[in-house]
């Protein structure tokens, strides 16, 4: 008998798995598994989602757009996004692509999308406009089909309420919608400054007329200025009419630093109010500081006098000091000599009139007296900002003395005769600035004498003259008596030198 034989491939791989057998210990079941050749992958498919107001909605839900007053021109504005999450085009195969049905007609308005098919991410939205020609209830389904293979078919619906003939302002600035009670900010404005004016638009998006007050619209806050205002206290807002005025945020201080105004656009039947916000900031300003020697002369004062100077002569010269410790630029920056002895006095002009945040400059004075007795004159120190901003001036007292005299003390040995030591005796001293003078020859204004006469006791040998000027001394010292009042020989001539 012939035998025939047959091969066949096997490509399968199998896999045993012992299972403990049930009971007490018996034999394991073997179990195969037999694979069948390579996995299957995912399908990709589109996905709808709509989102209304940023959520999204499901099909079958309901939408309440509220009460609307009837025969608006605009009427209440609802936009839905669809979207298409899934991995593949979402297509809107209906036609229209959204339908809708009303429970009364014409009192909701549909504008369809412009696409019909979506990529994967991309969206595209439609708008329900609910504008009631008659009071009570109304509703409306929208449907839509779709090629999302687990939504085929999507529904909502939506409600409104027809209201009475109204007037309704809103509130727009650009493109913000600003509701009732609602807020804008206008930003930060540097204390003492204006920041830009926020130009805001009222619109009469009711169905009746208005009647605007007066004034038409008031701030609660002097920081907050209201202008511009397109129309006249008292006019009429007729129904889709608008206006425009301004609020400019003026902040006078930064105490606090958040300001806020109600602003009330004063109207019939209802006001409008909103607020303002703004926030003040430090001004940057100039602060002038005025120093000599590590003291302060920014509100005034009396620099330390120049002391005594003979007549022809100067004092050693003082300066001053000015710094600008504010965070603005000081300017108009000078110094300039006021009183009764600007002549024997004199002043520097400033290194600089304008000084940067930090920044100083110095100017000098000096006294030079070309007469004697007490000088003063006064250097006042000016700006155009330096106040913090404002103006500055300060008052600074010099004082200085022409000199007419200076005193210089003078000792002798005291003479070996009686005459000195009684009456009607005693000393001459005398003094020129002329070495080998003669006190014979005292005329009294280049040759000097004093008299130390006896008084009783012992005659002083010392005596204290005061010299007219600087520069160097001769002294001589010669005793005289009663019966000898020419006096006898002077002493030998010394000499001082006077500063």
């Amino acid at each position: 008998m012939q035998k025939k034989y047959i091969l066949i491939p096997l490509f399968s791989i199998f896999t045993f798995i012992s299972c403990p057998g049930a009971g007490g210990g018996g034999g394991g079941a073997a179990f195969a598994l037999l694979g069948l050749g390579g996995g299957g992958t995912d399908v990709g498919a589109p996905k709808l989602e709509v989102t209304y107001s940023g959520v999204v909605r499901e099909s079958g839900a309901s939408i309440d757009l509220g009460t609307e007053p009837i025969n608006t021109t605009n009427g209440k504005l609802a936009t839905l996004t669809i979207q298409n999450k899934g991995t593949t085009s979402l297509t809107l195969p209906g036609s229209p692509i959204v339908n809708m049905t009303e429970s009364e007609l014409n009192q909701f308005q549909l504008t369809q999308p412009n696409q019909t098919t979506l990529a994967p991410n991309a969206s595209v939205t439609f708008s329900l406009r609910f504008k009631p020609t008659s009071p009570g209830l109304k509703t409306a389904v929208v449907k839509l089909s779709t090629s999302d293979p687990a939504l085929s078919a999507f529904q909502l619906t939506f409600t409104g309420t027809g209201g009475a003939t109204a007037v309704r302002l809103a509130l727009s600035q650009g493109a913000t919608e600003i509701v009732s009670n609602g807020s804008y900010s206008m930003g930060s404005v540097e204390e003492q400054s204006s920041g830009t004016p926020i130009h805001f638009t009222i619109s009469n998006t009711g169905s009746l007329s208005s009647t605007l007050g007066t004034p038409v619209v008031e701030s609660s806050n002097a920081q907050f200025t209201v202008s511009a205002v397109s129309v006249a206290n008292g006019s009429t807002l007729a129904q889709d009419g608008t206006f425009t005025f301004n609020v400019t945020f003026s902040p006078a201080n930064t105490t606090p630093t958040s300001k806020s105004a109600t602003i009330t656009v004063n109207a019939t039947p209802s006001n409008f109010i909103f607020t303002v916000n703004g926030t003040a900031t430090v001004k940057p300003v100039p602060t002038i500081a005025i120093s000599h020697n590590s003291s302060s002369y920014t509100s005034g004062g009396t620099l330390p006098t120049f002391g005594a100077v003979w007549p022809g002569n100067s004092a050693s010269q003082k300066q001053v000091t000015i710094t600008n410790n504010g965070t603005a630029t000081l300017t108009g920056l000078a110094v300039n000599e006021f009183g009764t002895n600007t002549d024997q006095f004199t002043t520097s002009s400033v290194g600089s009139s304008t000084l940067t945040p930090g920044q100083s400059t110095t100017f000098t004075v000096n006294f030079a007296p070309t007469a004697t007795g007490a000088k003063t004159a006064i250097a006042r120190v000016t700006s155009t900002n330096g106040n913090n901003g404002s103006a500055s001036s300060a008052d600074i007292n010099l004082e200085g003395t022409g000199k007419s005299g200076a005193d210089v003390l003078i000792a002798w040995t005291a003479a070996k005769e009686k005459a000195p030591n009684d009456t009607d005796g005693g000393y001459k001293v005398c003094y020129s600035k002329t070495t080998g003078f003669d006190p014979a020859s005292v005329n009294g204004s280049t040759i000097f004498c004093d008299n130390v006469p006896y008084t009783g006791g012992t005659t002083p040998t010392s005596k204290t003259v005061t010299v007219n000027s600087a520069g160097t001394w001769y002294f001589k010292v010669y005793a005289f008596g009663k019966y000898k009042t020419t006096g006898g020989a002077p002493s030998t001539q010394v000499s001082a030198v006077v500063p």
